[in-house]
């Protein structure tokens, strides 16, 4: 009954793009136990009809089978609700086999005294390592809940996950506006180079202004641009916020007032419930540039 009731969520439902990264986590999780049940019931299977295959035989051909219906599903999926193939997907299901073969089946019970607890504890490692995703995002998301207003300060530890596009960004102990840390981007040549934050908390109601510090190293003046968007956003340019900002060589502080954010798009309001995006990009970049993030925050 749970294989029926969880089958129909590989290709349907799920947190969302704009899911947090413990609930993306976790449902990632879904399919470890999802295989794990499967290969219990397939050893199970193999047992009744085929009493004679060896222990061997009978985990070599589930954990096949598991590895077979684990890529058919992968490749199922790239039909529905905009859904990619996921290889890391595959290593859950496989997982899943591995915890059913080593503790529930025959490797579980083997005669040998050393071997299977080694196994066990190689498998359970690697559960931890598969879970670590999940307990890293509810630490962030607990410490980004404790820090609100401030969005981001580069303080703390994980903080860094909370932005999109990790390749161009570090986070730096050089130089700050406040604290000890700011976060370094390497600016690209491509039509639009930037960063996204896209973890925070959300609801910005009862606050009047965004402020947020850039340091920028060049001699010459630098635009950059700031977009906010929400949940509901359509992805036209005109149902966002898009303010073009100066930056002078150094620090270049920033207020941006709520109110005008709200009114930004053409036809609504923005949602100042669920705001899920801030992002600082350049365009058409004759050269490569290099800017610092720090002390984005809001105030009342």
């Amino acid at each position: 009954m749970l294989l029926i009731i969880g089958a129909p969520f590989f290709f349907l439902g799920g947190p969302g793009a704009h899911g947090a990264r413990s609930s993306v986590a976790l449902w990632d999780m879904g399919h470890v136990l999802f295989f794990s049940i499967a290969s219990w019931l397939l050893c199970k299977q193999f047992r009744y009809r085929f009493p004679d295959l060896s222990a061997f035989t009978r985990n070599s051909l589930v954990f096949l089978l598991v590895l077979a219906s684990g890529g058919i599903v992968e490749g199922l999926q790239m039909g529905f609700d905009g859904r990619i193939p996921d290889f890391r997907d595959i290593l859950r299901n496989q997982l899943g086999c591995l915890i059913t073969l080593v503790f529930f089946d025959s490797l579980a019970f083997s005669k040998h005294k050393k071997w299977p607890y080694i196994i066990q504890f190689v498998t359970l490692s690697m559960v931890l390592v598969a879970f670590y995703p999940f307990v890293r995002g509810v630490v962030d998301e607990v410490i980004a809940a404790y820090q609100f207003p401030v969005i981001a300060d580069f303080e703390t530890i994980f903080e860094r996950d909370r932005w999109v596009d990790k390749e161009i960004i570090s986070v730096e102990k050089s130089l700050a506006r406040h604290g000890e840390y700011s976060l370094k981007v390497r600016l690209n040549t491509d039509t639009y180079s930037g960063v996204a934050l896209c973890y925070f908390p959300g609801n910005w109601t009862g606050y009047k202004s965004l402020y947020f510090s850039i340091f920028h190293t060049d001699k010459e003046p630098l635009e950059i641009v700031c977009r906010i968007h929400d949940a509901d956003h359509t992805n036209e340019y005109a149902d966002r916020f898009n303010q073009r900002l100066q930056l002078q060589k150094g620090w270049n502080d920033f207020s941006l007032l709520l109110e005008d954010i709200k009114h930004a798009p053409a036809s609504r309001l923005l949602n100042m419930k669920k705001i899920v995006n801030i992002t600082f990009f350049v365009i058409r970049q004759e050269k490569e540039r290099i800017i610092y993030l720090d002390n984005i925050y809001l105030e009342k």
